[in-house]
Order: C-alpha cells, then structure tokens, then sequence
C-alpha cells in the first residue's frame, strides 16, 4: 500500500544535520567561487566580483527553489509526475530549435529566455529520479518481470539519455545514466537487467567514443598523461599542477598564482583546483569530509523511510549530487578523464546550482517525514536492507 503523505506525521522541522551540510556546502561555495574567480575575471577585462555576483543572484533564487522544494507537498509532487516528466523532456529538445537552441563550442546544451540561458539537462537529472522514484513505487512486488516492470521505464530514461547526447555532452549523459541504474538498483530490479543493459550499452559507449576524435583524444591524454598535454589535456595538466603546488596546508586563501594564470574554467568545471592551491590537501580533504556527511545523512533518510517512494527518491537525489562531486573532483585531481561535470553548490552557474538547490530541498523535504519516526527499528523501504539502526546513525 503506497504511503499516505497527507496523513502521516509532518514534524516543523527535519534532519538539522542535513540542513546544516546543506548551508555549509553552499556558503563554502560562493566564498571558493569569489577566491577563484577573480583573478580569471581581471584577466577577461572584468571586475574581481564579476562571477561571483553572477551567482549570488542565482543564490537568492536558488533559496527560493529550496524553501519551495523543503515545503512541497510530495503527494502533489506524485500527482503531477507525469507532467513534470513530460515537461523535462520538452525542456531537453529546446536547444535543438532555432532562435531559442543556444551553441556554443560545438554543443547544443542551452536555451535562451529573456537573455538568460539555461541548461535543461540539469533539471533532467532531477526529473528522472523523481520519475523512476514514482514508477518504481507503484510496481511494488513485481519488480521480478523485468519486461514490464524494468523496461519501460528504462526507455524513458534512454529517451531522455540520449537526447542529452546529441545535444553533444556525453559525460552529461553517462552520469544520468548511472544515476538512474542507482535508482534501478535500489528498487531491487534483478541481476540479469544490468547484465543485458551492459551487453548493449557498453558496445555503445566504445563506438561514441572511437567515432568521435575530440573524445578519443581525452581518453589518449588521460592514458598517457604526455600526450598532447599542451592541447587536449591541458586543462587536468594545469590543474594537477595547481593541486600539487598547495601542499599539505596551501598557500593560502586569496594567494593561488596557478588557479587564473593557467588553468581554464578555475571558477567551473576545476574550482577545485583553486581550493588545492590555496587550501591543500587538508582544504581537499575538509571538502570531501563535507560531501560525506551530507551523503551519510540523504542516505541515512533513504535507508529510515517507510514509503518505497521517498525512500527511493531520497536514494536518487543523494547518489546523484554525491556522483557529481565524486567526479568533479576525480577529474580535477587527473583521476578520470576530463568531463564537464560541475561540482555542485560551487562551480558557477545558475542551472546547475538551481537543480542543486531543488533536489537538497526535497531531501530536507523527506528528512521531516523520517523526523516523525521512532529511532527504534527500521522500517521497510524501497532499498536494500542495511542495518543502519546504530547508535552512530541516531539523532
């Protein structure tokens, strides 16, 4: 029987702790955007606080979506899934229609309104966890018979997948793709889904690649870290030199010489990389340490929900902001090869910090439903049962 959410209780406040990450994450973020950002500002002909104040703009409404998405009711939000998925898929074909499609450096990933661009893949990312989430639900104890339960739903997903890959972002792609297997794999979707799903998709992956020579060059740069590192690995050259330069303590904050005079994107894509300068490997490690404990709390809300839908949209919204920070900074520290994936809360950019805003809402959002719960016992939920019910997990 799906949870009743008008009827269960609704405490005034959720997880203080999850709503503390939250708030560290994004404070941090705009003081690590401004030490980025403005020397590579000077350097464009603008002034120091041009990104930054670009993005406390974006903030205020990025509070807006928060306390909008914390106070949402989720039985509405169940209601008007079919709406919301239909609309995200709209919204990921805009930028194929002139005089509202934006392209820039080869890529279609952006529509223009009112002079602002927008990148659609990113509430996509949101969307389709709050669609997997609501689908999953209502297939409740026939997750056996993967072709009705586990297919269609994956062609949605495969829609929206691929239509954010002609707009020619493939690492975009491949991370809602993975976000979504979470969401599959939480639902208890059987083995042999994922094992046919790789039988066709990684043959797909390796033929994107070789027929694509900006790709192959990447992964030929990140194999063999002296190949062309001068054009096409330039970017996670510059920016492993930036990380390696700031030592265990950095050089401190306001004084990084690498982060603008060679590194590209410093206040997106490789804003961590001002941090290892400036901050070094205790900064790096302060923010991993930051990540993991709001990844511990969204998923301590997974694991404690009753209701198979919020216990898997909590999974969702958590794997996917973690994903997105884990190969950021993968790719900042040379670890994987380069993508574009930005490092939410910090790097600039109003979609992606409006997206980041909405999905930590909506956590805090289900936070206070497992706020009303007795800390003894764990309830059945939609995810894998791990005995999270430790005095560690409490409070």
């Amino acid at each position: 029987m799906p949870f009743d959410v008008e009827r269960a209780p609704r405490p005034a406040r959720g997880d203080a702790q999850i709503l503390a990450a939250i708030f560290l994450l994004a404070g941090t973020g705009i003081a690590a955007l401004y030490s980025a950002s403005y020397g590579y500002a000077q350097a464009l002909g603008k002034a120091p606080e041009h990104f930054v104040m670009r993005q406390a703009v974006f903030a205020l409404a990025a509070l807006f979506v928060f306390l909008v998405s914390a106070r949402v009711p989720l039985a509405w939000l169940r209601s008007a899934g079919a709406v919301i998925t239909i609309a995200g898929l709209v919204l990921l074909a805009l930028p194929f229609i002139p005089g509202i499609g934006v392209r820039r450096n080869g890529a279609s990933r952006w529509f223009q309104v009112a002079g602002q661009t927008f990148q659609p893949s990113e509430a996509w990312k949101l969307i389709s966890i709050l669609y997997l989430a609501h689908i999953f639900d209502k297939k409740s104890g026939r997750m056996g018979d993967t072709v009705n339960a586990a297919l269609p739903p994956l062609l949605v997903i495969a829609l929206g997948t691929g239509l954010v890959y002609a707009q020619n972002d493939f690492s975009t792609a491949v991370l809602v793709g993975v976000s979504a297997l979470a969401v599959f794999w939480a639902a208890g979707t059987p083995a042999r889904f994922f094992a046919a799903l790789a039988s066709i998709a990684a043959p797909l992956a390796a033929l994107s690649v070789l027929t694509s020579d900006f790709r192959l060059k990447r992964i030929l740069s990140f194999v063999f870290p002296t190949h062309q590192s001068e054009s096409i690995g330039y970017q996670v050259a510059a920016s492993t030199r930036a990380i390696a330069s700031g030592g265990f303590l950095g050089k401190g904050i306001g004084l990084g010489t690498l982060k603008s005079s060679s590194v590209p994107e410093i206040h997106s894509d490789f804003i961590v990389a001002a941090l290892g300068e400036e901050a070094g490997f205790l900064g790096v490690l302060a923010l991993a340490a930051l990540w993991t404990w709001f990844a511990w709390r969204g998923f301590r809300v997974a694991f404690r929900s009753t209701g198979r839908y919020e216990s898997l949209l909590s999974f969702g919204l958590t794997a996917s902001l973690a994903l997105q920070a884990l190969v950021n900074v993968a790719v900042a520290s040379g670890s994987v090869p380069a993508t574009g994936v930005p490092l939410p809360f910090f790097s600039a950019g109003g979609s992606s910090l409006l997206a980041s805003a909405c999905a930590a809402g909506l956590l805090y959002n289900l936070s206070r439903c497992v706020a009303a719960l007795p800390e003894e016992g764990n309830a059945t939920s939609g995810v894998p049962s791990f005995d999270l019910d430790t005095e560690a997990f409490r409070g």
